[in-house]
């Protein structure tokens, strides 16, 4: 079973090496590893060495303990994070429906993100669904950080999949009622709120909670 250690390990070097486009292949020639390991690396599989460690950090020019403690971020001014202009709704999660190469890179200023600033689980996409169009107007760029079921809390608004759809709404857990409430906000009466059951959550397929949008005035 992974740790947190070296899941934070594997998804930071991955985002790092993935934001300045460096290879496997390159990175693995530069620091004197196989293509086999970087890769191990990056699934969380392994964990390198303290000499393998810091060639890493050298290399990406980061602190050694920015791999390996949660709380070490980058100074940095913008962020660079992958954007999914040319995803539907049906093709989510977008992460897993384009191949690499179709996949571009925008900057923000990091002061746009807040606390989420240096977080490498953001991801930007286009939102064409209404169900939330009374707050997020459609086609509105919005920001996205990859969650899990467990990491949701009250009034976040989660990208998920259940009963054969991908869907955005805002979720809300109704302890005396034993219930997870998922509630559109919407100008169009066809989007309704769904009700789960709190013993059947795991038939919700968390992807992302919008942590950012953008409209235009």
């Amino acid at each position: 079973m992974k740790n947190v250690v070296q899941q934070l390990f594997s998804r930071r070097l991955k985002s790092l090496r993935e934001k300045q486009e460096v290879t496997m292949v390159e990175l693995a020639e530069t620091i004197g590893m196989s293509q086999a390991t970087i890769s191990e690396w990056e699934k969380g599989n392994k964990f390198p060495r303290a000499g393998a460690l810091q060639q890493l950090a050298n290399y990406f020019d980061v602190p050694m303990e920015y791999f390996f403690k949660e709380n070490i971020y980058l100074n940095v001014n913008t962020i660079s994070m992958p954007f999914y202009s040319s995803v539907k709704p049906l093709d989510w999660p977008p992460f897993e429906a384009l191949d690499k190469e179709d996949i571009e890179y925008v900057k923000m200023p990091a002061s746009f993100l807040g606390k989420y600033a240096l977080d490498d689980r953001l991801f930007a996409f286009t939102i064409t669904v209404k169900s939330m169009n009374a707050l997020i107007p459609e086609n509105a760029p919005v920001i996205a950080q990859k969650i899990e079921v467990t990491d949701m809390k009250n009034g976040d608004i989660i990208v998920y999949y259940f009963n054969g759809e991908y869907a955005v709404r805002r979720f809300r857990k109704d302890e005396s009622q034993e219930v997870i409430v998922l509630s559109a906000e919407s100008t169009n009466q066809n989007y309704y709120d769904q009700v789960i059951p709190i013993q059947s959550i795991d038939e919700v397929k968390v992807l992302a909670k919008i942590i950012w949008y953008g409209v235009t005035l």
